[in-house]
């Protein structure tokens, strides 16, 4: 498969995923949704990767955390209601 159609095949898992999680999000709160989110994504690396590629992975995240930018848009439901934590 090419780099193009894997990125445009990216773009659309991502823009579906995204469309979903806006409306989970007026049934359940935004850290549970995040919560889940992750939990899921963390256990299909674990599923699908060795175990040197998982670690390779999760150092990879770790690393570009300070990277992350909040969602800005103002046309998103109110995504800073009650801390679960």
């Amino acid at each position: 498969m090419s780099n193009k159609k894997k990125e445009k095949q990216l773009q659309e898992a991502m823009d579906d995923l995204f469309r979903y999680t806006l409306i989970m999000g007026v049934k359940f709160n935004w850290q549970i949704i995040a919560a889940t989110l992750v939990t899921i994504g963390l256990r299909l690396y674990k599923t699908v990767l060795d175990d040197q590629d998982f670690e390779s992975m999760t150092n990879t995240i770790t690393e570009s955390y300070k990277d992350i930018e909040p969602y800005q848009d103002e046309s998103l439901p109110d995504l800073k209601n009650e801390t679960m934590h």
